[in-house]
């Protein structure tokens, strides 16, 4: 089998997004290349050179028979999918992810925030990664923080908000939807 190394990708550059806080039915992005609409979907930022995890999580359920307790059938069972990365700039964006529910309120000087404990808050998340002109664009319909890293501040490194963003399943039963803008994949 020949090895093809233009079919190797390793994104590099890219962008985060998320529908506004309490925003409902955003229109998703249906491929690759469309321009995010700014007023619906916020940019976090800079992402550390971590970049983004992306983890699948699936168990079975293994069911033996009586004869010779041997392996009968194996079950899928409980699904998750997880995003996780750290954004390094502190906007209205990443402090409205950072403490959902609470009240931010720009201010002459900045902003005050009345924290408050963390509520539901699913949003529309958009994950883009770049390897020159190839792309992936993966849209996440319905997801969720689910873990928040501590804040640290330090003399040694940035202060970084990281989060891992739980999938949930859209009316069609999917967790994400997969765009890849690459001419040897596209249609003859």
């Amino acid at each position: 089998m020949a090895v093809d190394t233009s079919a190797i990708r390793a994104y590099q550059n890219g962008l985060v997004a998320v529908s506004g806080y309490g925003v409902s039915n955003p229109v998703l992005p249906t491929n690759g290349t469309t321009t995010l609409n700014a007023a619906i979907y916020g940019d976090v930022g800079a992402i550390t050179s971590d970049g983004i995890t992306e983890a699948t999580s699936q168990d079975t359920n293994d069911i033996f028979m009586w004869q010779g307790n041997a392996l009968a059938a194996s079950l899928p069972g409980d699904f998750t999918k997880t995003f996780q990365f750290a954004a390094m700039q502190t906007t209205l964006t990443t402090l409205g992810i950072q403490y959902p529910g609470s009240t931010i309120t720009q201010t002459a000087e900045g902003v005050s925030i009345a924290e408050k404990p963390p509520v539901r808050d699913v949003r529309t998340w958009i994950l883009h990664g770049l390897d020159g002109t190839k792309a992936q664009r993966i849209v996440i319909p319905l997801g969720q923080v689910a873990e928040r890293g501590d804040v640290v501040w330090s003399s040694q490194d940035v202060t970084v908000y990281q989060w891992t963003v739980k999938c949930f399943l859209d009316p069609n039963g999917n967790v994400a939807y997969r765009y890849f803008v690459d001419s040897a994949l596209a249609l003859p």
